[in-house]
């Protein structure tokens, strides 16, 4: 479904810009199958690009670079058909005679200025995204009430992050970068959801490492998302468990049981891994090793999965949308998914999106800094 929509808004803005580009410069209607061309071709390639580099992981740097260079344009064409919407109003009813065809009227000298000055500021603006945005990390606090929580872990902090996608753009030092944050937020208890790496499991000790080097009071566990059954979920669960990262897939496990009893805490397999020859998230699978009279809060990589048990866990804390990652004035996400980020109220329970560590496919960040979650829960 997102590769249809991707496609369909990429030909649309595409078109446009192919529209605003010959009414611009009437000399470029001689080469319209060049331009034509040029611009299939930045329509086919990230796509294509994308599924090739599952296999061949060299060619990631590639297929990010062509993926920026059409988002620059689809964010750009939109606005170009409104300049040219405009331009075509100020534009003068009947041309001089003997005007040459190559000739710019005012109209054209409009769009053309117009439509350099956006192409600059988009691009200006997901270079920002690459050099400053996707290192802007924030911690985020929020307070959760959990019924059922002993009172001896009312203020009990859980930090969440998600989706860090280790690979080629987030290295050692990305890593450090943002695990600091994860340090200042003082948690009991760590929590990632999903999404490790990007699409090569090779990365997956480092993560295991560096996690593991957290070293909060309760541990670190982990889910699994749609990107490491892209890597190769066997390997990035093995890397995770032999650094001492608990990797919840329809399990459960109990928390701080001498403290009256404690809670539950429950992680469910990705939705993706339905195409990788597993059964998809199964919550009683996960609900069954665990004592049913306790809270029960649940790590599940894609937020809404919850939809599917609103009410039988108190908190489920997810991740997958990073926010909508661009959001150029307006967030694009919220077109595709019901819940983008932060919190929300769902049929008696609290999901949490967090908006991610690392990104995916452009490898910028635009009005959606990476998080660091410092969740505090209440008991009531």
């Amino acid at each position: 479904m997102l590769v249809v929509v991707w496609n369909t808004a990429a030909f649309g803005c595409l078109y446009l810009v192919y529209a605003w580009a010959i009414s611009a410069w009437p000399g470029l209607r001689s080469r319209r199958a060049v331009l034509i061309g040029g611009l299939a071709c930045l329509w086919a390639i990230p796509t294509a690009m994308h599924y090739a580099t599952m296999r061949w992981h060299a060619l990631n740097m590639a297929s990010m670079v062509a993926t920026l260079v059409v988002i620059t344009l689809m964010l750009t064409g939109p606005w170009l058909g409104l300049v040219h919407l405009v331009a075509w109003s100020l534009s003068p009813r009947i041309d001089a005679d003997g005007r040459s065809a190559r000739s710019m009227n005012r109209r054209q000298v409009f769009e053309a200025t117009s439509g350099v000055v956006l192409f600059s500021g988009t691009s200006s603006l997901l270079a920002w995204g690459f050099v400053r945005g996707r290192h802007a990390f924030e911690i985020d606090e929020v307070a959760v009430r959990i019924v059922g929580l002993p009172r001896t872990l009312d203020g009990y902090v859980i930090a969440q992050i998600s989706d860090i996608h280790a690979g080629t753009f987030v290295g050692e030092a990305e890593l450090a970068e943002g695990l600091e944050r994860v340090r200042a937020a003082r948690a009991d208890l760590v929590v990632v959801t999903g999404d490790l790496v990007d699409i090569d499991s090779a990365f997956a000790p480092l993560v295991a490492r560096s996690l593991a080097d957290l070293g909060p009071p309760d541990g670190v566990v982990a889910s699994l998302g749609n990107h490491d059954y892209y890597a190769g979920h066997g390997q990035v669960r093995i890397a995770m468990e032999r650094a001492g990262v608990d990797v919840l897939v329809d399990q459960g496990r109990v928390l701080r049981a001498k403290d009256d009893g404690g809670f539950a805490l429950l992680g469910v397999d990705d939705l993706a891994s339905v195409r990788w020859g597993g059964s998809g998230p199964n919550l009683e699978r996960a609900l069954s090793t665990v004592p049913p009279h306790l809270p029960r809060i649940l790590l599940s990589h894609q937020p809404h999965t919850i939809d599917d048990w609103a009410g039988r866990v108190a908190l489920q804390l997810s991740g997958h949308t990073h926010g909508g990652q661009i959001n150029p004035g307006l967030r694009p996400a919220d077109l595709l998914f019901r819940y983008v980020a932060g919190a929300y109220r769902v049929g008696g329970t609290t999901l949490y999106v967090n908006r991610g560590f690392g990104t995916a496919g452009p490898p910028a960040r635009v009005l959606a800094p990476p998080e660091v979650t410092r969740i505090v829960l209440v008991a009531a």
